[in-house]
């Protein structure tokens, strides 16, 4: 059984994980904030989609996915935010749930807070979003000399 969290707490986990931006080959810290908001409350799925831009990575453009067409079997609910800054959108958090009535007020406060420290870290300093991009775009560059 998950343990419910506070979403005090959570927020606070999510802020330390993402100040301390230590992404690394084997891991990322956007894999650690989906996995503090899955233990933490009673999400089945939560998946963050990034939009990348044709100057950033255009290879990476091709495998976009829509997360609002697809859903986990046993999917009562879902929620997709986007993930904004400064009217710029970078991707979006999608999260999903088995529960009827799972995302009230206080859910949509705390997502809301989750997609604007996401979108503020991947386009902040450092740019991790576009540094992901250019690991990306040169592995495969790299396989082929």
């Amino acid at each position: 059984m998950k343990a419910f969290l506070p979403t005090q707490e959570l927020l606070q986990r999510v802020e330390e994980t993402l100040g301390e931006n230590r992404p690394s080959f084997r891991h990322s810290p956007l894999e650690t904030v989906a996995r503090i908001l899955a233990d933490g409350r009673h999400y089945g799925w939560v998946g963050i989609y990034l939009k990348l831009d044709a100057k950033s990575a255009p290879q990476l453009l091709e495998n976009v996915v829509n997360p609002a067409e697809f859903a986990a079997l046993r999917t009562r609910k879902k929620v997709i935010v986007s993930m904004k800054i400064a009217g710029r959108e970078v991707g979006f958090l999608n999260i999903e749930s088995d529960r009827e009535y799972a995302f009230g007020s206080e859910e949509r406060v705390l997502l809301e807070r989750v997609a604007y420290l996401l979108a503020k870290f991947l386009v902040g300093p450092g740019k991790y979003l576009f540094r992901r991009a250019a690991q990306a775009s040169a592995a495969p560059q790299a396989a082929a000399a």
